[in-house]
């Protein structure tokens, strides 16, 4: 039995997502950049809020024992039946399989709502997501020029890799 949900970041949830963020995770680990002075300033925060509502709908607590411990997105891509993915853990949270689990539970969402493929894309520097993105199966590829990494996973791959439930 799962340790992890996700539920579906509403207005009544959202600040306890915010809290778990500024306690857990770096502004740049849980929310795109925001410009100007380093940690959870008052814009940032107020950005945090922003993001999460105009992506309503595919952000998801993830949670575990009732607690806030990050939060997931499954957001419409460019291509047809593609969905780009994301996740941020609380650092305390980390290493514990929570972000495979997690992502197990996205997996069946984006299946549930017909996608086909799922992309995501970190810094090579990000050892955690990368590795992350490789047990789920996913093929990875690295830009020379930005030290991005880019990932794609076929919804149907993680039935035959064994990862989808």
């Amino acid at each position: 039995m799962s340790t992890v949900t996700l539920r579906p970041i509403d207005e009544e949830l959202l600040p306890r997502v915010l809290e778990a963020a500024v306690a857990g995770a770096d502004p740049a680990e849980a929310m795109p950049a925001v410009p100007g002075p380093p940690g959870w300033t008052p814009e940032r925060r107020a950005a945090f809020g922003d993001f999460h509502r105009t992506v309503a709908g595919t952000t998801y607590a993830v949670m575990t024992g009732g607690e806030v411990i990050g939060a997931t997105r499954l957001t419409p891509a460019e291509a047809p039946g593609a969905a780009e993915i994301g996740i941020w853990l609380t650092r305390e949270a980390r290493g514990k399989g929570h972000g495979v689990e997690a992502l197990h539970l996205l997996i069946e969402e984006a299946r549930a709502r017909g996608t086909t493929a799922l992309i995501a894309e970190t810094d090579a520097a990000n050892a955690p997501a990368v590795g992350l993105l490789r047990t789920l199966g996913a093929k990875l590829w690295e830009d020379p020029d930005t030290g991005a990494v880019h990932a794609t996973l076929r919804v149907g791959d993680s039935i035959e890799h064994g990862i989808g439930r």
